[in-house]
């Protein structure tokens, strides 16, 4: 009878032994799933701030996860400057920028993936401010050879990540993060030269064009007013006679900074001209598009200017407004009004140049909703 007890145990043994066997083939391959599906998210990820989003957010709620860092190498400020001009987001409290590359080599001396326990250094380099980190997989991102960043996942399963386990998957979603995040970041660079004016840093020409469409389809469709100013540095030629173009070009860029400090996340800047610059007030009446206005001009004039060597420098501004009605849009031709608005804006701005500068006038627009009817 012995031995047949023996083989009834073995036989138990077998039969557990498989079963652990298929539990874990089950959860591989449901992991392998989860990952496939992680990886067609981020390949659908468009704009850089929505892959930070569902690297930051997303995965870590879907892969159960207590903390997920990234770290980035920002030297030259592309992508926070990347980030600021987000409409959708702009603050990702996992994202850590850096400008060294040494944080990087230090925690992968060897650029290879790290899994294991959470150290107290990696928790303060990694997880600052996560709360139950035991055990973590550390993934670098590299492109053409170059430590560009560092994925970090963490776990308050101790063993979650081991050292003693392979992890080709995580090590495959690496490669995966560093190429979107590479694309995204070219891709929005690309996009952002071929709109952004270089010395300013605010829209240029063709870009105020296709944001004027926009707000005046927005206009159209909720019935609020747009306002659209055009703003002229006065006596801006004897700055650039008497101390350089690089002192006219260091106003140019302080006057462009001025403005997007002064005006609201939804308002446009745009370079128009050599010293004009175009802004337009989403949902702005006359009454607060003038006061707007007046308040630029008075923060102008009051401001110290300094050129490029520092000297002291008075600058005022000339603005002529009018207004973008939701009876202008109906019917109208949408190029005829775009053109109308910056007529009438440039209108208002010459009667300022020509009554003394340095002031605000404002004109209706010159597009007569009669005649669209």
């Amino acid at each position: 009878m012995q031995p047949d007890l023996t083989l009834a145990e073995e036989n138990r043994e077998l039969r557990q032994r498989v079963s652990i066997l298929h539990h874990k083939a089950e959860r591989n391959e449901q992991l392998l799933r989860a990952f496939f599906s992680a990886e067609l998210d981020l390949l659908s990820c468009i704009t850089l701030a929505e892959l930070l989003d569902y690297l930051l957010n997303h995965f870590r709620q879907d892969f159960n996860l207590s903390a997920v860092t990234l770290m980035l190498l920002d030297p030259e400020d592309m992508v926070q400057e990347l980030l600021d001009g987000s409409a959708r987001f702009n603050h990702f409290p996992g994202l850590q920028l850096i400008r060294q590359q040494q944080p990087l080599r230090d925690l992968y001396p060897d650029s290879s993936l790290f899994c294991g326990e959470a150290t107290p250094h990696i928790i303060t380099t990694c997880f600052r401010g996560a709360e139950d980190v035991q055990s973590c997989a550390l993934l670098p991102l590299i492109r053409e050879d170059c430590l560009i960043g560092s994925l970090c996942l963490g776990s308050s399963d101790p063993g979650r990540y081991s050292h003693l386990l392979r992890y080709d998957y995580v090590s495959h979603l690496a490669s995966v993060v560093a190429v979107c995040m590479e694309n995204a970041i070219s891709r929005e660079t690309l996009q952002r030269l071929s709109s952004i004016d270089p010395l300013t840093r605010a829209l240029n020409r063709r870009a105020l064009s296709q944001q004027l469409l926009r707000e005046i389809k927005r206009c159209n469709r909720t019935g609020e007013p747009l306002g659209c100013i055009l703003l002229d540095i006065d006596h801006f030629k004897p700055v650039n006679d008497t101390h350089g173009h690089l002192s006219g070009d260091k106003v140019l860029r302080d006057i462009s900074q001025l403005l997007k400090e002064q005006l609201r996340e939804t308002d446009s800047i745009a370079r128009y001209g050599g010293e004009e610059f175009a802004i337009l007030l989403p949902g702005c009446p006359e009454p607060e598009a003038t006061r707007v206005a007046e308040n630029l001009r008075k923060c102008i004039s009051q401001t110290l200017f300094s050129g490029h060597q520092n000297q002291a420098l008075r600058i005022t501004a000339s603005l002529g407004i009018t207004i973008c009605e939701q009876q202008h849009t109906v019917d109208a031709d949408v190029s005829e009004l775009t053109e109308s608005l910056i007529q009438t804006a440039d209108q208002a701005l010459y009667f300022c140049k020509h009554n003394g500068r340095n002031r605000v006038s404002f004109m209706p627009c010159l597009l007569k909703v009669s005649a669209q009817q």
